[in-house]
């Protein structure tokens, strides 16, 4: 498979067509912040941010279903009173726009939003056209009032500090931002706008700050804070909670995330959104044989899909990489006794047959090594149907089948079932347990990627080539139950198409 190409640059269609059918059916609507990089935000490189008339409601939720637009929770405790969140997939390159949908303005402190400004209707009434994107945005001299009082709303005691030490508080693209809105205003409308949004005397600041900017290009907290102060009506009427239940939600939320990335670095997981499918989540397996891509493909999809939804990664197979500590202490032993030259024989003289190792050890180590494997697989069921139950996307690399013991993730001790010692059927019947636990909850979609033996043997030549072809026509030969849509994938093809083609099977899945 070939290197993945750069992102496009070109507006999405998907973004594109939705504004359009928006138009047709006149709903009212602006894209009220952060117009300084909308280029950003229409190419799927940052959230979208529209307002939207209330009464537009019913008719909005038909169109963005009908736009391949999809509607995701986040955490409970983590969202924001009058704001949706949708993403939608663009079908020409695979990308996903995240689409916030506010029917209020709720803004204010990181981690908690608790302020909302009803200024809605004038966003709506005094929007303007803006021809290179084709579509409306908000008037530059409200938003740039509106910019202001957000940073007022945003402040807290260690921004004071943090700016006594070198560190301003508009920096990056805060600060951007309110250059390129300066660039784009007339003094005189600024003075009328925010007159009668924040009072008088605010909006003499305002523009003072704009005439007079601080050390690091922008206002500085004194003068923040002195905007606020002086604001009419009172800033903190605009809040939707009590001072100390504010501050004990924001210190939670706060130290929440913290935690939840935490807890991911931890485990390795690729999650960085919590967003959640509100009808459930989906398990998804690929399949193939070696040499296939399934890793590749694996993480590729992880990555592309954790940027804006909750997804979870498991393994399905048996290889050392996904070994947990146990069975990495039996391979260590194994690696060791091997190397253990025989009593009698020089050590460079191979051993002739493995039938001169102790029949027992062998069973025994097999035994603990295959019980050792079956607890990991039934960790790893139970921690994937969970994360399916709680609306998160669960990507399988592999998947364990029950059709084909001894290949392709399928039982390695169904012989001894009926046969052989207590402990060792005791052991088989403990593995048959963890594959009918698995069956239970077949996935939704299975990816299946085929190669020819010939690409396989390229791509893989330390496996034998008996080994690549069984693997390759077990693979085309396993069954799913009639609630699993299985997608078919020529894996030769270049990586970019692969993937595009996977990305369609997953968003149609989803």
């Amino acid at each position: 498979m070939t290197a993945l190409k750069e992102p496009t640059t070109a507006q999405l269609s998907v973004l594109r067509e939705l504004f359009q059918r928006v138009h047709a059916d006149g709903l009212r609507y602006c894209h009220w912040k952060s117009n300084e990089h909308l280029d950003a935000s229409v190419t799927g490189h940052t959230d979208v941010d529209v307002l939207f008339d209330r009464r537009a409601i019913v008719p909005l939720t038909r169109i963005l279903g009908e736009s391949n637009f999809k509607r995701f929770v986040v955490k409970p405790g983590r969202g924001y009173p009058g704001i949706e969140d949708y993403v939608g997939f663009d079908a020409d390159t695979g990308t996903l726009t995240h689409l916030h949908v506010h029917y209020q303005l709720t803004l204010g402190e990181k981690f908690l939003k608790g302020h909302r400004l009803p200024w809605e209707e004038l966003y709506l009434s005094t929007r303007v056209w803006d021809p290179v994107h084709e579509l409306f945005i908000a008037d530059p001299h409200l938003e740039l009032t509106t910019l202001i009082v957000r940073a007022v709303m945003k402040l807290r005691a260690r921004d004071t500090v943090l700016e006594a030490i070198g560190k301003p508080f508009f920096h990056g693209g805060m600060l951007r931002e309110l250059r390129w809105l300066a660039a784009r205003i007339e003094r005189p409308r600024l003075l009328e706008v925010a007159e009668e949004l924040v009072g008088p005397e605010s909006a003499r600041l305002l523009t003072a700050m704009l005439d007079s900017p601080g050390k690091g290009g922008g206002p500085s907290t004194r003068h923040l804070r002195a905007f606020g102060r002086r604001a009419r009506p009172s800033l903190p009427e605009y809040r939707l909670f009590g001072t100390a239940d504010a501050v004990r939600q924001m210190a939670a939320r706060e130290w929440g995330v913290v935690w939840w990335k935490v807890r991911n670095w931890y485990h390795g997981a690729p999650t960085k959104s919590t967003r959640t499918l509100p009808h459930g989540g989906i398990s998804i397996a690929l399949l193939g044989a070696d040499g296939a891509g399934k890793s590749t493909l694996t993480t590729a999809i992880a990555e592309w899909l954790s940027r804006e939804v909750a997804v979870v990664t498991t393994y399905g197979g048996s290889g050392k990489g996904s070994a947990g500590w146990s069975r990495r202490l039996l391979q260590s032993i194994a690696a060791v006794w091997r190397r253990k030259p025989v009593a009698g024989r020089i050590a460079q003289e191979p051993r002739r047959s493995v039938e001169e190792e102790p029949s027992r050890l062998r069973a025994a180590g097999r035994v603990f090594w295959v019980w050792s494997l079956v607890r990991e697989r039934r960790r790893r069921a139970l921690e994937s149907r969970r994360a399916k139950g709680l609306g998160m996307i669960v990507l399988s690399d592999r998947h364990p089948q029950s059709q084909f013991p001894g290949w392709n993730d399928g039982p390695r001790l169904t012989e001894w079932l009926e046969n052989g010692s207590w402990i060792r059927r005791l052991a088989a019947r403990h593995e048959r347990a963890v594959f009918q636990l698995v069956e239970l909850s077949p996935p939704d979609l299975v990816i299946k990627l085929h190669v020819s033996p010939e690409v396989a043997a390229r791509r893989k030549p330390e496996t034998p080539p008996t080994q690549l072809q069984t693997g390759i026509e077990l693979v085309r030969q396993l069954q799913f139950p009639p609630t699993t849509t299985v997608v078919d994938l020529n894996a030769e093809q270049p990586l970019e198409t692969v993937l595009l083609r996977a990305k369609q099977a997953v968003w149609d899945c989803i």
